[in-house]
C-alpha cells in the first residue's frame, strides 16, 4: 500500500512539474524592440495594450517581450536586426531605409492630411489595396503611424502671410528643403537638438514641425508666431519580417493580425493627436506671447500653387506615383468623412 501511494505520489508531482514545461513549449514569444526610451507615451498608451490584447486573445500562447531603449536596437539598425531575427518585431522609419520605400514617401506629401487618426488608418487601407506590396515583400506591417502634420514655427512674425521671404528655416530632408524654397525661404538642415539653440541665437528663424514635437524639445519657449497649414508628415511602421512572421504557426498569424492592422493603427494615431493637443494647450492659452494662425482659402491658394510643383515633381519621378496620391487622396477624403 505505502509502495503504491508512494508512486501515486510521484506520478501527480511528475505531471504537476510537467504542466508549465509544456505550456513554456507551446508559447511563442516574440521580441519587440520599440527604439524608444524607456516609459515612453507610446508604450505606456499604445505598446503595452497592444501586447496585452494578443497575450488576452491568445489565452497566454502569444507574448510580446517589449524591449524599450536602444541597447539591442535604434532607427537606423531596427530593419537589420528583425530581418536577422534578434528582434521580431520592430519600429521602421522608411524614410531611413534609402532606395527600399520609394513610394511610401507618398505620405509626406504636402497639403493631404489634417490630423494624426485619419491619415495613419487611410494609409492602412491604402497599404491593403496592395498599391504597396512591391515595397512590403520582405516585410510584414502590423500598423502604421503618420505623424500630426507639420505647421511653421516661427521666432518672429511674417511681414505676408502670402509667402516665407526671408525666413531661413530648419527642415528636414529633400522634400521639405523643396517645399520652403517655393514659399521663399532658405531651408537649412540641422540636428534636432541643435534646433532650440539655434532659434534662441537667431541662426535660424523657425521650424517645420508638428505641435507634437513642439512640448517635448521645448520650442515652444523659442517661437511665439506658429502658422498651422499642412506641410507633409512623417511614419514610422510596427512591423516584422516576413520570413519569420511566414514560418509562425497559422494560427498565431491570425491572432497578432487580428490585434493589429486598422486598429492599431488608430490607436497609434489617437496617441499622436493627443500628445499634439497637449503641447499645443499651453501656446493657445498664451496669446499674449504666442500668435496661432490659419491661412485664408486665399494664402492657402498662394501656397498650393507655390508647393503644387514639388508635388508634381514627385508623381512624375515616381512611376505610378499619381495613380498612388490619387488613390490616397480619396482614402483619405473617405476615411475624414468617416466612411
Amino acid at each position: 500500500m505505502k509502495l503504491a501511494a508512494s508512486l501515486a505520489l510521484l506520478t501527480a508531482a511528475v505531471m504537476t512539474a510537467s504542466l508549465p514545461v509544456a505550456k513554456a513549449a507551446d508559447q511563442t514569444s516574440l521580441i519587440f524592440a520599440t527604439v524608444e526610451p524607456a516609459g515612453s507615451d507610446d508604450s505606456m498608451k499604445v505598446f503595452s495594450p497592444w501586447a496585452e490584447q494578443i497575450a488576452k486573445q491568445t489565452n497566454e500562447a502569444v507574448k510580446l517581450d517589449i524591449r524599450e531603449g536602444y541597447a539591442i536596437a535604434n532607427s537606423t539598425n531596427i530593419y537589420d536586426r528583425v530581418q536577422a531575427d534578434v528582434v521580431q518585431i520592430g519600429i521602421l522609419i522608411p524614410s531611413l531605409i534609402g532606395g527600399k520605400f520609394p513610394l511610401t514617401d507618398v505620405a509626406g506629401l504636402p497639403l493631404l492630411t489634417h490630423d494624426s487618426v485619419n491619415a495613419s488608418v487611410a494609409f492602412w487601407r491604402l497599404y491593403k489595396t496592395g498599391a504597396l506590396d512591391k515595397e512590403y515583400k520582405d516585410i510584414v506591417p502590423l500598423g502604421f503611424g503618420l505623424f500630426p502634420p507639420q505647421d511653421v514655427m516661427l521666432s518672429k512674425a511674417p511681414t505676408s502671410l502670402d509667402n516665407l521671404n526671408g525666413f531661413r528655416i530648419r527642415v528636414v530632408g529633400k522634400l521639405s528643403s523643396a517645399l520652403v524654397e517655393r514659399l521663399g525661404a532658405t531651408p537649412l538642415v540641422l540636428d534636432p537638438s541643435d534646433q532650440y539653440t539655434a532659434l534662441q541665437r537667431h541662426t535660424i528663424d523657425g521650424v517645420i514641425t508638428s505641435w507634437m514635437s513642439m512640448g517635448p524639445l521645448h520650442l515652444t519657449d523659442v517661437t511665439n508666431y506658429h502658422i498651422e497649414t499642412s506641410l507633409g508628415t512623417g511614419m514610422f511602421i510596427v512591423f516584422m519580417a516576413r520570413q519569420k512572421f511566414d514560418s509562425l504557426p497559422p494560427t498565431v498569424q491570425k491572432s497578432i493580425l487580428d490585434s493589429s492592422g486598422e486598429s492599431l493603427s488608430r490607436s497609434i494615431g489617437t496617441a499622436f493627436e493627443a500628445r499634439a493637443v497637449a503641447s499645443r494647450a499651453p501656446a493657445a492659452a498664451d496669446p499674449a506671447k504666442h500668435t496661432i494662425v490659419k491661412l485664408s482659402p486665399e494664402q492657402q491658394d498662394k501656397w498650393a500653387k507655390a508647393i503644387t510643383p514639388v508635388i508634381d515633381e514627385w508623381t512624375a519621378s515616381h512611376p505610378g506615383g499619381a495613380e498612388l496620391l490619387a488613390s490616397y487622396r480619396k482614402i483619405l477624403a473617405d476615411t475624414e468623412a468617416g466612411k
